[in-house]
């Protein structure tokens, strides 16, 4: 979990997308939600039977716990499931838009990014692709006001440079 609140903000996103869908896995979803990106540090040694006893304590059936291992290893490149696309498609919404712009500057900082790698970074955020129709609803004006704002931002530098 970072600073930025992401758990919450993947499960609102996730729940968000997913809503008026049926047949999904309710609990996979929220599950994924919550452990997309730790999938590093709930795979190494010892942190998985971890956490399939942590999970398991709070009545989440082994079956489900699989399947969150199996989505895990996928669902940020190569979604199968509907559950996996929804989350997918949560974790890209939280990187775009004025939130995405402030995350991937902040994170640009932290690199010792110059501006123009910056606005790369925020252009090609804003041309990834996402799995669902009501993501892609969604993320439309967030795309645009990265893309206009990385525009004005190499226009800048340009300016005076």
């Amino acid at each position: 979990m970072t600073n930025y609140g992401d758990v919450r903000r993947a499960v609102a996103a996730a729940e968000r997308i997913a809503q008026g869908r049926t047949g999904l896995d309710a609990d996979l979803l929220f599950l994924l939600a919550v452990f997309s990106g730790q999938e590093k540090w709930v795979t190494r040694m010892g942190h998985r039977s971890r956490t399939e006893l942590f999970l398991g304590s709070l009545g989440i059936p082994a079956k489900t716990v699989a399947a969150l291992f199996r989505s895990l290893a996928r669902f940020d490149t190569e979604p199968r499931t509907s559950e996996e696309e929804i989350v997918h498609d949560a974790v890209r919404l939280d990187r775009l838009g004025a939130y995405g712009i402030a995350r991937a500057l902040v994170e640009g900082y932290r690199e010792r990014l110059d501006f123009l790698e910056a606005a790369d970074e925020l252009e090609r955020a804003a041309n990834e692709p996402l799995k669902t129709p009501e993501a892609r609803e969604l993320a439309r004006p967030r795309q645009e006001a990265m893309r206009d704002f990385a525009a004005r931002l190499r226009a800048e530098v340009a300016e005076f440079g």
